[in-house]
């Protein structure tokens, strides 16, 4: 073995620059130190390390360094993060070792490689479970008519393995968003929405799953309550709404770590830390909509479809949860009431890869008119698990339709290798 020491003079143009030169035929490189220096007094740059073979380049590492920051590599434990000061930044349960040299994300079903460009020690894997799709609104007259009831989000697991305990390659499975209740016409009388499907459940390999929040129940077109679907916990899926709610996921109870949110058939919401939360539903005598339930990590509920009293006059959709640090993932917004029949719910947002699943879809508004309109759609759950809104309720009338149920956002995946 023959040390080696490279230093690099100033990058001062947005350019690649080789900092290890590629050794001589039958010879072999070992990088075991690397560290690279913000110098610049105020100005912030954009730093990726890469790997190149002589014909593809595979990056590394990525990280944005402010003025006079520094990251730091080490063999056999990963990158670490320096402030001007050179104080070692806080990091994250994730990269409690350094940040992951390898990172490969899952939206579809896929294979997870073990990386072989570095010496892997640990594999640290994220996962979401799919979210609830949210129920289709009821169609009838004068009856108090319930839009549907919001989706449940899909659970999120973590869990760590020496990369020594996992095969060379590993199938990850992407749980589906639950299907949309469907919607109601309104030339066929009195009738109840279509229920949401129940999300599908994430897998890496047989080593680790999330399990799918529940359908939303479909609006009633009599005096009962629409519960949202029941939120996914760590050992079990949400279970579709029902006139109580959904029940949620095992394990059950409020404040239980990883336990799933129950639906709601009345305008309370709950919050869930790492169980996906329950979908937002509506009462048997109808108040503003249900909004979903908010998780820190996993899924949040979907919003509550818009009612309609018997009078006949219109009552607010839910907005879908929030999901993330500090409710930092917003949800989708609630269908609006107006002259031209009920607005869509808004979408859920994409999951915060920093922290947070995806949020829920908002509540369709719901038509009261005597027109020929139609109530709104619920919006689709977020990517990483949030549940669909429900559909909005409409009148039993020719040439109107309930709204649909929006789609449950579909499962995810991250896998860090260290």
């Amino acid at each position: 073995m023959t040390p080696g020491r490279t230093n690099t003079a100033s990058i001062t143009t947005n350019t690649t620059t080789t900092i290890v030169a590629a050794p001589a035929a039958s010879t072999y490189r070992s990088i075991r130190h690397i560290t690279i220096f913000n110098t610049h007094a105020s100005v912030a740059t954009s730093v990726e390390v890469e790997h190149y073979d002589g014909t593809t380049a595979e990056s590394l590492y990525k990280i944005t360094l402010a003025a006079g920051e520094s990251v730091q590599f080490i063999d056999d434990r990963g990158w670490f993060e320096y402030n001007a000061s050179g104080v070692q930044q806080p990091i994250d349960d994730i990269t409690a070792i350094g940040s992951a040299v390898d990172r490969q994300e899952f939206s579809g079903t896929g294979t997870w490689t073990k990386p072989t460009h570095m010496k892997a020690t640990m594999v640290v894997v994220e996962l979401w479970g799919g979210g609830g799709g949210g129920g289709g609104g009821g169609v009838n007259n004068a009856v108090a008519t319930k839009g549907g009831g919001g989706g449940g989000g899909g659970a999120y697991m973590q869990q760590i393995f020496a990369a020594s305990d996992l095969t060379d390659t590993v199938t990850v499975t992407i749980g589906n968003g639950g299907t949309a209740g469907t919607s109601v016409a309104g030339s066929g009388g009195a009738a109840a929405g279509g229920n949401g499907g129940t999300g599908g459940t994430t897998t890496f390999g047989s080593y680790l799953s999330a399990f799918g929040g529940g359908g939303g129940v479909g609006g009633a077109s009599s005096g009962v309550a629409s519960g949202g679907g029941g939120g996914a916990g760590l050992g079990a899926a949400g279970s579709v709404g029902t006139t109580v709610g959904g029940a949620a996921g095992w394990p059950t109870g409020v404040g239980l770590l990883g336990s799933g949110e129950p639906g709601q058939a009345t305008v309370v919401s709950n919050t869930t830390e790492f169980g996906g939360c329950g979908g937002g539903g509506s009462s048997a005598i109808p108040g503003t909509g249900g909004a979903g339930g908010a998780s820190r990590y996993g899924g949040a509920g979907g919003g509550s479809g818009g009612a309609h009293t018997a009078t006949p006059a219109a009552v607010a959709a839910g907005p879908g949860g929030a999901s993330g640090f500090s409710a930092g993932n917003a949800g989708g917004t609630a269908g609006f009431i107006g002259g031209k029949g009920g607005g869509a719910g808004g979408p859920g947002a994409s999951l915060l890869t920093t922290g947070g699943g995806g949020s829920g879809g908002g509540g369709g508004g719901a038509n009261a008119l005597a027109v020929t309109v139609d109530a709104g759609a619920g919006g689709a759950g977020g990517l990483g698990g949030g549940g669909g809104g429900g559909g909005g309720a409409s009148l039993a009338t020719t040439g109107t339709s309930s709204g649909a149920g929006g789609l449950g956002g579909g499962g995810y995946a991250i896998i860090h290798t260290y």
